[in-house]
């Protein structure tokens, strides 16, 4: 045991090694409330979105959105459109440790910058590793999905706009129901509604699995 705990801190292991102690204290953050388990779904969503918006100001001629639509299916390839980002992120993380101080050790690498050159396969091996570990994951959160469309009543509530949306193209929003908030897909019944904005549930398109939305104004 205290073999591998020199191992795991080693200068060949310490990135592996960092990234799974970041995972371990989030999960212990989750577990004591502190954090929420999507906390880390909203930075991503917001620097997609916002290549989105700099594409639509900047009017290019069909390349931006096929590369935006490129990166669209790669999150979804590995299941990032069904199950918060920091799930995903466990179970890329413990196989790329594990692989790294097999790696290492078995090699007998002491020198850091080849373990650098290491991390290349070895993470693309988690990858492929991480994509079929998460399917449990997706078919439960799933099913609490479907669970809250049936049990809750997301019409007339407000939220907030996390990928704009307009009446052709699709987006998400987050709404806030007796005390947890609530990931969905959104279109608008016509025009076009920016990030960041706040929006009212108007409607529910059950066949297409999506929400109408309006823009939502206060008198301050």
């Amino acid at each position: 045991m205290l073999e591998l705990f020199h191992a795991a801190f080693s200068a060949v292991n310490f990135i592996p090694t960092a990234l799974l102690v970041f995972v371990v204290f989030y999960w212990l953050l989750v577990i004591l409330g502190a954090v929420d388990i999507s906390s880390f779904d909203i930075d991503v969503d917001i620097d997609l979105d916002s290549d989105i918006d700099l594409d639509a100001d900047a009017e290019v001629d069909g390349g931006s959105e096929a590369s935006i639509s490129w990166i669209n299916n790669i999150l979804a390839f590995f299941n990032l459109d069904k199950i918060p980002l920091m799930v995903f992120l466990t179970f890329l993380i413990l196989p790329m440790w594990v692989i790294s101080i097999m790696t290492n050790y078995i090699l007998g690498n002491t020198s850091f910058i080849l373990s650098l050159v290491f991390l290349i396969p070895n993470f693309i091996v988690s990858l492929l590793i991480a994509k079929p570990s998460t399917y449990p994951f997706v078919k439960i959160f799933s099913i609490l999905d479907k669970e809250t469309e049936n049990t809750q009543d997301l019409l007339g509530t407000v939220g907030k706009v996390i990928i704009s949306a307009s009446d052709q193209k699709l987006g998400q929003g987050e709404v806030l129901l007796s005390g947890s908030n609530y990931r969905i897909n959104i279109k608008t019944k016509r025009g076009h509604i920016k990030r960041g904005q706040k929006m009212l549930v108007v409607n529910h398109e059950k066949d297409a699995s999506f929400y109408i939305v309006e823009p939502y104004e206060t008198i301050d």
